[in-house]
């Protein structure tokens, strides 16, 4: 996944690796949690959609505890959590029943 992610953002080296990685391991965490997924294969059956919050973390990371923003004539609203787009490519959560 890091590789996947590297190419995307146009990052050939190594510098930012660890940085990359803490941001792969919340989306996966954030999407697990998301599903109430116990499954252990989470990577590989939504990488797209773990590397695809990844980056999206990762380009939003100034504007973390922003919601929205304005510069004179401009505004821009931030979504908070999972993106929409990325929700829609999941399946519906599992509906945990204890008792």
């Amino acid at each position: 996944m890091l590789e996947l992610m590297k190419d995307l953002l146009n990052i050939t080296n190594t510098s930012k690796d660890n940085i990359l990685n803490h941001y792969l391991s919340r989306a996966k965490n954030a999407i697990q949690n998301y599903l109430n997924y116990d499954d252990e294969e989470i990577e590989n059956k939504f990488q797209d959609e773990i590397v695809d919050l990844a980056i999206f973390w990762y380009k939003n990371k100034n504007n973390t505890g922003t919601i929205q923003m304005s510069q004179g004539s401009r505004s821009m609203t931030l979504e908070r959590g999972i993106p929409r787009h990325i929700k829609e490519s999941l399946p519906s959560p599992c509906i945990k029943v204890v008792g």
